[in-house]
């Protein structure tokens, strides 16, 4: 629990403090502590983070009043804007990978379980809080098992039905996905008796 309250202050944080000199400082903190991780970890989504990381620094770069760094007569980029865009970055990367960072440390189970006990207090004013970790903890557990068992099933089907063709393929992949995503929904403890049955 005291993983995810640091993280909680981190973050929030990073929303009150615009000093460019903190920001940056929590992104080396961050990077730093990036060197312990399993590199398989931190490699997974880095095309689509780094694409909104840049598009997170082109979006808050431009139409900020300040001293004109450049101007080409469509664009200009002053002082403030690049500070800007600077913090927003910064502020992300460390908010993503910090994420990463704990869930790489904390397993499932710790991490709802450390949100319950976080927000358990809230039980009193009559919010669920512990149903609502209970279907999360469930969720997240749910979707390594799903995607396995999708991956399995499509294979096999597609293979028996001789499925040729980009576009028949993707056509074959709709109608398959949909009656399985509906069979989660109503059982999704299938899932997790197959996967036990193959574990014994």
């Amino acid at each position: 629990m005291v993983l995810i309250v640091l993280y909680v202050l981190l973050a929030a944080s990073l929303f009150f403090v615009s000093s460019l000199f903190y920001h940056t400082a929590v992104a080396a903190s961050v990077s730093f502590f990036l060197l312990f991780i399993p590199f398989g970890r931190v490699r997974g989504g880095f095309i689509p983070i780094c694409l909104f990381l840049v598009f997170t620094f082109c979006g808050n770069l431009f139409f900020h009043h300040g001293r004109i760094l450049y101007d080409n007569g469509i664009f200009s980029i002053t002082d403030e804007g690049l500070a800007i865009a600077e913090i927003r970055t910064l502020r992300v990367f460390s908010m993503i990978y910090g994420a990463k960072i704990i869930t790489s440390v904390l397993s499932v189970d710790e991490m709802i379980s450390g949100m319950d006990r976080l927000l358990g207090p809230l039980e009193k004013t009559g919010i669920p809080v512990k149903e609502f970790f209970a279907i999360m903890g469930l969720t997240m557990k749910s979707f390594p098992l799903l995607t396995a068992h999708l991956s399995k099933t499509y294979r096999e089907e597609r293979e028996n039905m001789n499925i040729r063709g980009f576009r028949n393929r993707m056509g074959h992949m709709v109608t398959f996905m949909m009656p399985v995503f509906i069979e989660s929904i109503r059982t999704p403890e299938r899932f997790f008796i197959g996967e036990s049955e193959k574990a014994g």
